[in-house]
């Protein structure tokens, strides 16, 4: 096997393989040559050899534990020995390994191969134990130590990072594998560190401004900034920082908003429950709109929160290009959606986007004697009616709900979130405001409407055959509504 090739497959394996020389030890008592022997001496020479070779092991096995614990390198140790043939004949761990993993003794974790394999995470474990038959497989080919770092998993189910020193121990004579022996490294901290460091980069370059914030007493350190917050004086807290950065550099329609959102209390109990707690501005001084998001930076062994972070996201681009697409929404909408005589909603409204809607109540309205209008007044008139009693309707009915103009002088109101009591007050208030509807030219004209209500929680659908009952009642006496509940 070449020496390239099998450094390739190891180092892409997984975890993170690496290899560097290790000491040399030449002090060991040579092997009798048992050729040069009688034949009938042959077979005590060969017993001699195999206790010098034992005790060699036993020699070198100490040796590279002194040097190993020399290096400072004590969490944990482990020993393969093998045969001539590299079999693997034993496996051991020491008791600061079994420590390290929450293992109390040799019945907890057994000085078996298997032991080993069981600490390791299951879906890394295949590609690690097959890291470390290639290791042996190939181990003519690499150095004397080798390190690999991946992760083990403790007894109580804790992941822990652990980088393991390993050392070839090879017989002199043959160079064949003797013991595998190494030791283990927790570097969990280091490892978190390490990646929480990667994340903080990230973030940095994310965010033209952001910050890396202690829960605990809102102290800082800068990750990003730009000139805007550069030229804002410092302060010794995030929240008073901030709360500075808004009254110097952002538009003052937004600043109450910002400084409200800017508590401390607040901030922790969003990011608690939903992992961040955003809001969007205008900055006047970059002319620039921002999105600030405040997120976990990292927390502590018990779960609580340890860090926030805080960027500012640049959303100009993306904020005009929706601010285009909702104008074209609404131009569009305006067009096929909205009746040019009254301005308000249209039939085609109520039958593409309504209809299927669920409502607290529908009703059906219309100008009383609406034909005498138009008799004396003239059609112009009619459609000066129409279109002021639609203002009325229109003022008078909440944003959030509806009034469409159903067809000729009759309208429909959808109201979504209503009592039966409101609805009642607010269908006399309407009655009364569309007596107030003149006609220009025409002050013999007067405009009433009479109004039918279906109340129930419902499809606007499945109300309006009741609100046209309700208006029919109404009708026969006019200047007045009927409500039927559902």
């Amino acid at each position: 096997m070449e020496s390239g090739n099998s450094m390739e497959r190891l180092e892409g394996g997984v975890g993170k393989f690496v290899a560097e020389a290790g000491i040399e030890i030449n002090d060991y008592v040579p092997l009798f040559d048992i050729s040069a022997y009688p034949k009938e001496q042959q077979e005590i020479i060969a017993e001699c050899n195999k206790r010098i070779d034992e005790a060699n092991s036993k020699y070198r096995i100490a040796k590279i534990r002194e040097d190993m614990f020399a290096k400072g390198l004590k969490s944990g140790m482990f020993y393969c020995t093998f045969d001539r043939d590299e079999n693997l004949l034993s496996f051991e761990f020491n008791d600061e390994t079994r420590q390290m993993l929450g293992y109390s003794g040799l019945e907890d974790l057994p000085n078996e191969f298997d032991s080993w394999v069981k600490t390791l995470i299951p879906e890394e474990r295949d590609g690690i134990v097959k890291l470390f038959w290639e290791s042996v497989k190939c181990h003519r080919n690499l150095p004397e130590i080798t390190h690999a770092t991946y992760r083990m998993q403790k007894k109580d189910g804790n992941i822990i990072w652990v980088t393991g020193a390993g050392r070839f121990i090879r017989r002199p004579d043959d160079g064949s594998l003797e013991i595998y022996m190494g030791c283990y490294l927790d570097v969990t901290a280091q490892q978190e560190l390490e990646e929480h460091v990667k994340i903080i980069e990230a973030i940095g370059k994310v965010f033209n401004f952001s910050l890396f914030i202690d829960a605990k007493d809102m102290t800082y350190r800068m990750i990003s900034t730009n000139e805007y917050v550069e030229s804002v004086e410092k302060a010794p807290d995030a929240i008073a920082f901030m709360k500075k950065i808004v009254d110097e550099t952002v538009a003052e329609s937004f600043r109450d908003r910002l400084n409200e959102w800017l508590d401390k209390d607040s901030i922790l109990a969003a990011v608690e429950e939903h992992g961040s707690s955003t809001m969007e501005f205008y900055s006047a001084s970059a002319n620039r709109w921002y999105n600030g998001i405040f997120m976990v930076g990292d927390r502590n062994e018990d779960g609580s929160l340890s860090h926030l972070v805080y960027g500012c996201m640049d959303i100009t681009d993306s904020k005009l290009q929706n601010l285009a697409q909702q104008k074209m929404i609404s131009d569009y909408e305006t067009a096929i959606y909205v009746d040019s005589l009254s301005k308000v909603r249209n039939r085609k409204f109520l039958d593409e986007k309504l209809i299927f809607e669920p409502c607290k109540a529908v009703v059906m309205c219309d100008i009383d004697l609406f034909k005498a209008v138009n008799d004396t007044a003239g059609h112009r008139g009619g459609d000066e009616a129409i279109a002021k009693v639609a203002r009325v309707l229109e003022e008078l009915v909440r944003k959030e709900d509806m009034v469409i103009r159903y067809g000729g002088d009759e309208f429909m109101l959808v109201f979504f979130h209503i009592n039966k009591k409101s609805l009642e007050k607010k269908l006399a208030q309407l009655k009364a405001a569309v007596k107030e509807v003149t006609v220009d030219g025409y002050p013999e004209v007067r405009i009433s409407m009479s109004f039918g209500g279906a109340y129930g929680t419902e499809l606007v659908n499945n109300l309006i055959a009741t609100a046209d009952k309700a208006l029919y009642e109404s009708k026969k006496t006019r200047d007045t509504y009927t409500i039927i509940s559902i």
